[in-house]
Formats: C-alpha cells, sequence, structure tokens
C-alpha cells in the first residue's frame, strides 16, 4: 500500500466547522449540501449521541437538555455554552460532520480563542480523520451596512487556520434584492422589470460595496468566496460551494473525499475524475498514439470510479477487450451509467 492509498483509508468523512452569527443561514446550507430538509443528529466528542428539542416535536434527555436554535442546536439558558467538539451530521449523508461554532457572533475574548483552539488542534490531531479540512464562515446579507462587523475584522485579523482553508459565504443573498428592486423603481423601471433586474443589480450592489476587498485586505484573508441566495426553496444549488472548496483544498486526496462525498452534483464528480485523474493517466499511459503498458489499466479504472458517491463497479471481460461499468446512483435515483472500453 503506497502512502496515498493509506492517506484515503484514514479519510472516511469530511468535516467542516461553520462559523457565522444567529440567523446567518448556516443550517439551511447545511441541509442544502446534504440534499434534505431533516434535523441534524448531534454527538459528543466521545459518539455520544445528544438529544435534542425542535418547536416541541422531540422529547429531550433530562441529563442533557441541548436545544436549537434555528435547527442548530444550541444550549436554551445561554447562547455560547455549547461545545465545539459535538459533531453534527444528516442520515441523508452521514460522511458530512460538521462542527458548529454558535455563540462566536457575540464578538467576546473567550469565544475566539474556543474557536482558535478547536482549529489548532484539529489541524495537527494525530489521526487524520479527526482533522478539519475545511471551514466555511457564513456573512450574512440581510443587512449590508452591517455584513462586515468587528466580529469578521476579529477572526480574519488574528485567527490564523493552520492551513486549512477558509470559504467566506456572502449567506442570504437575496436579501439585497429588495435594495436592488427599490433602485430600479427609482429609475424608472416598472415593477415586473425591476423584479427581474433586481438579482442583476444585488450583484452590483455587492460589488459595489468592496466587501471581498475588505476580507482579503486582513492577515488571514479567505481562500475564496461565494454568494449564496434562495437556499431556503427545495431546488437551491449549492454546488458552487463545493467547487469553490475542494479548489481550496491543497491535496488531490482531500479533493477526492469532498468530490465523492458530495451527492449533489454529478457534473463536479465527472469533471474532478476527467481532470485529475483521466488526463494524468492518459499522459503516463501514451506516447504519440501508442499505449505503454506500464501499470494495469484496473488502477485506472478504480481510480476514475473513486471520485463518484454510491458507485457500483463491476469490471467484465469480453473478446474486443475489457469494459468498466460505472453505474452512479443518488439515494432514490439511478443518474447515469458509463461505459469505459480498453483496448
Amino acid at each position: 500500500m503506497d502512502r496515498n492509498d493509506a492517506i484515503e483509508k484514514e479519510f472516511t468523512r469530511f468535516r467542516v466547522l461553520i462559523i457565522g452569527r444567529a440567523n446567518a443561514g448556516k443550517t439551511t446550507i447545511l441541509q442544502r449540501v446534504c440534499g434534505t430538509m431533516e434535523v441534524p443528529k448531534v454527538r459528543d466528542k466521545y459518539g455520544r449521541k445528544i438529544e435534542v428539542y425542535v418547536q416541541g416535536s422531540l422529547e429531550v434527555s433530562p441529563k442533557c437538555r441541548v436545544f436549537f436554535h434555528n435547527q442548530i442546536p444550541t444550549a436554551r439558558h445561554q447562547r455560547g455554552e455549547h461545545d465545539i467538539d459535538n459533531e453534527i451530521t444528516f442520515r441523508s449523508n452521514p460522511r458530512y460532520v460538521f462542527h458548529d461554532s454558535r455563540g462566536f457572533e457575540a464578538g467576546r475574548i473567550d469565544e475566539l480563542k474556543k474557536v482558535e483552539s478547536f482549529i489548532a488542534e484539529r489541524a495537527k490531531a494525530r489521526r487524520l480523520g479527526d482533522r478539519i479540512h475545511a471551514i466555511w464562515y457564513c456573512i450574512p446579507m440581510t443587512d449590508r451596512a452591517r455584513a462586515i462587523t468587528a466580529v469578521e475584522d476579529t477572526f480574519f485579523s488574528r485567527c490564523g487556520t493552520s492551513n486549512v482553508p477558509v470559504i467566506a459565504i456572502f449567506s442570504k443573498f437575496d436579501g439585497l434584492d429588495p435594495v436592488a428592486y427599490g433602485q430600479l423603481c427609482k429609475e424608472g423601471k416598472n415593477k415586473l422589470d425591476a423584479k427581474l433586474m433586481a438579482p442583476e443589480r444585488a450583484m452590483k450592489i455587492f460589488d459595489d460595496g468592496n466587501y471581498v476587498r475588505c476580507l482579503l485586505a486582513m492577515k488571514y484573508p479567505p481562500q475564496d468566496h461565494i454568494c449564496l441566495r434562495e437556499m431556503d426553496k427545495e431546488n437551491a444549488d449549492c454546488s458552487g460551494l463545493i467547487e469553490c472548496t475542494a479548489a481550496a483544498l491543497k491535496h488531490e486526496t482531500l479533493e477526492k473525499l469532498l468530490v465523492s462525498t458530495q451527492q449533489t452534483n454529478m457534473e463536479i464528480c465527472i469533471r474532478y475524475a476527467i481532470n485529475r485523474t483521466l488526463r494524468r493517466c492518459l499522459h503516463s499511459y501514451t506516447k504519440g498514439c501508442q499505449f505503454l503498458i506500464s501499470e494495469p489499466w484496473w488502477g485506472m479504472q478504480m481510480d476514475l470510479a473513486s471520485w463518484f458517491p454510491h458507485i457500483w463497479v463491476s469490471l467484465r471481460q469480453h473478446i474486443a477487450g475489457h469494459y468498466l461499468l460505472v453505474v452512479c446512483v443518488l439515494p432514490g435515483q439511478l443518474l447515469t451509467a458509463m461505459s469505459l472500453h480498453v483496448c
């Protein structure tokens, strides 16, 4: 087993720390990433299940009274008194593990230290599977005047993330639409046109606000950013978040872990399989138009298949050559099947 194979065996779940103020839309984003509307499961660092209460619908363990605020688990008596080590997962896709820094929005020094300590400890954890692989920092755009506050200034100026990539998520981006709509109406546009043109104008308002430039000027800027709108809709697309997170990762093993973990966009899997594996293999296997038998084709086929979530792989031998049948399945839906022929 080579080093990369050993590393892949260690990484079985993609671990994300999500940070943001109250009502930043964190839960909705996590649900969209996992393709579900279900309530998350919460376990402590020892793997013990924490019973949760959601709008009076679930019973609560008398020894562990953990409640939900906007469907993110939070202590009932005081916001911020939670354990950042708790693991949040969704039954629809348990290969994602989330950690929530609830209470960080209060901006107290002790809260920042908790986040810094957690990042530092997880970045150097002995077990590779315990490390965090990405940080998503949610900045709601419902109040553009307060989008970048002292909280963001403190985090991006003082909190180094030990090479863990940070993606700034400008959430609830459709919160800028009413402002854009008002501007367009004042300019003489009728209501229908103003409504249709509002998303484009909202992006201009965002660009004029220099929010990204402000973050990039700080000591520890995010590696990338993305604007997410209308995540409350059932068909909302968050594939852009997956793509910019994957692009920020520094190791192909982590890219493969994230791409194969996500189950919402097969195009991402196909693109990475082609760009990361197929092109590399074809480059090493070909010289001019001649194939070099330096490695078995089976290895390339399995490497290609490893980018896809929920796959069934079988190798069929025929007189004409070998065929690899890859069937890509998402829960309850057969998406695609492709056959690769090796001469």
